[in-house]
């Protein structure tokens, strides 16, 4: 493939712009089926009535935002603040955004490769990573969450390779003060940095060295500092709480990892936890070791294949040494360097690589090592060989891409969602609404996609003590994390005498999914 030449820039990002607006029209076919989970609302809990982040400080007579969880910043939550002074929180204002994000990813993902390789690489490349359910549904879902975490890792590599010249202090500068601040935002950016700093000095060793001057180094630790200040701050007034919460996390099996690895390469990751499987489907939570309970969802598949990418990449695999002759090697090698680094940190770190909302940290390496090995390797052959050999391997991957999308589609039409994505929020918080009382959430994934649902106006009552009064809100049969809170409730009303009045609330397809009900002692002995 030879590179665009400047006259023909133009058409490249016109074609790269239809291919970022064909990702976004994809996501909005999806962005209203499912309804809001509780992490993808989590950065709202501030602005939510009576919500409060983890951290804060104070500023003037108001409180800043600081952390979420030990380990997540309110970088979102700042972001989105704008947003949300015109545009009340909901479904299209929570999820377009990121959507629109991701667009913007896979034009700055484009315009690095073209650097970096050429227009033609760099255009498929974009396709590949445009049509890849994971990225997809990660970002425009973005419970992660990932998107600005993507969006930022190829920001970041890409000051990097603009910063080569030793006057471009301002790009090193930008570069290193957005890594801080995604490490204030997600700690699991970690992983990538690391990654990506590895396979720098390990491709481009002389480059590295020759930026290692005291002036570049003080840039770019003052500028990490800088943007990881807020999480700095958090952990100077906790003691190290970000350090010490990784002492909790659970530690989940390699062979756990790989496989979420493979599913999430092979874009099934999303099947069972997001997509039922089938109209009927109920995940086993109970009886036995999370990362069993997990291989059973995924022993059975109803999306066909799946993406042709991990297939793809493991014949790029063996592909790479016959790519040395071609000045695409060096990117591709510091694609594999990065991508492996960063999985290894994941495997070897407790929980971190469990799900594909961390497994997906590794893209866009993926689509770019399978595009580039492509390239080089049809540069072996003559004229238009080359060109529809490439062609030809690159649309069969993109063509795997859109018929498992398709699948999507239709199981999330035939079958619908899992419950902790339901629509029945949405009946759900109409009904809690119109009975206006106070609600008490017995189960995780509830509590936050009800009030949003309800424009906030869902009045948020404490578990205990058990009361009058109160509606008590719980999943159905089959579907409930925690029994626990629900059992006591239940245990507290039969002990004292009183009756459970209460409703079932279905989703769209007809299952049941919640029951919310209040103790009620004038109802006692009546028939």
């Amino acid at each position: 493939m030879k590179p665009y030449s400047g006259a023909r820039l133009p058409v490249f990002w016109c074609a790269c712009l239809v291919a970022a607006a064909g990702l976004l029209a994809i996501e909005m076919s999806f962005l209203t089926l499912p309804g809001i989970q509780q992490d993808e609302a989590l950065f709202l809990q501030p602005f939510l009535h009576g919500g409060s982040s983890l951290f804060s400080v104070a500023i003037g007579g108001s409180r800043l935002p600081v952390m979420l969880m030990d380990y997540i910043g309110c970088l979102k939550t700042w972001l989105y603040w704008p947003i949300f002074q015109i545009w009340h929180p909901g479904v299209w204002s929570i999820r377009l955004p990121v959507c629109i994000v991701s667009a913007g990813t896979l034009l700055v993902f484009a315009g690095l490769v073209r650097r970096v390789a050429n227009g033609s690489v760099a255009f498929c490349a974009a396709l590949l990573l445009g049509t890849d359910a994971s990225f997809l549904f990660t970002n425009a879902f973005d419970w992660g969450p990932v998107a600005l975490l993507l969006a930022g890792a190829v920001a970041f590599i890409a000051l990097l390779v603009r910063s080569r010249r030793p006057q471009a202090k301002l790009e090193l500068a930008a570069a290193f003060l957005f890594a801080g601040v995604l490490l204030w935002y997600k700690t699991v950016f970690a992983f990538p940095l690391a990654g990506i700093s590895i396979a720098f000095a390990v491709v481009f060793p002389r480059q590295v060295r020759r930026r290692l001057t005291p002036a570049s180094l003080a840039t770019a630790a003052a500028s990490l500092l800088v943007g990881a200040s807020p999480l700095l701050l958090f952990n100077v007034r906790t003691h190290g709480a970000t350090l010490a919460a990784s002492s909790y996390l659970e530690r989940v099996p390699v062979a756990e990892k790989l496989t979420m690895m493979r599913l999430t390469l092979d874009g099934k990751a999303l099947e069972h936890y997001m997509f039922r499987s089938s109209p009927g489907e109920i995940l086993p939570l109970h009886g036995a070791p999370l990362g069993q309970l997990v291989g059973s969802w995924y022993a059975q598949s109803s999306l066909g294949p799946g993406s042709f990418l991990f297939a793809a990449l493991a014949l790029s695999a063996g592909a790479l040494a016959f790519t040395k002759k071609s000045r695409l090697f060096r990117p591709i090698v510091f694609a594999w360097v990065a991508g492996i680094a960063t999985t290894a940190f994941m495997l070897a770190f407790r929980d971190a690589g469990a799900g594909p909302h961390h497994t997906v940290l590794v893209y866009p390496a993926p689509q770019f090592i399978v595009a580039a090995t492509i390239a080089a390797l049809a540069e072996r052959l003559g004229g238009r060989l080359r060109r529809w050999v490439a062609i030809g391997a690159v649309g069969l991957v993109m063509s795997s891409n859109c018929v498992l999308l398709a699948n999507y589609r239709r199981a999330a039409l035939r079958n619908g969602f899992s419950v902790y994505w339901t629509d029945a929020t949405r009946e759900l918080a109409a009904d809690i609404r119109k009975a206006g009382k106070p609600a008490a959430f017995l189960d995780w994934g509830i509590e936050a996609g009800t009030r949003i649902e309800s424009g906030d106006t869902v009045q948020v009552a404490a578990l205990d003590p058990p009361r009058t009064g109160i509606l008590y809100v719980t999943h159905c049969d089959g579907y409930r994390i925690d029994e626990a809170a629900t059992s006591k409730i239940r245990g507290f009303a039969i002990s004292h005498g009183l009756a459970m009045p209460g409703k079932t609330i279905m989703d769209s397809h007809g299952r049941e999914i919640f029951f919310f009900f209040e103790l009620r002692s004038d109802l006692v002995g009546r028939r």
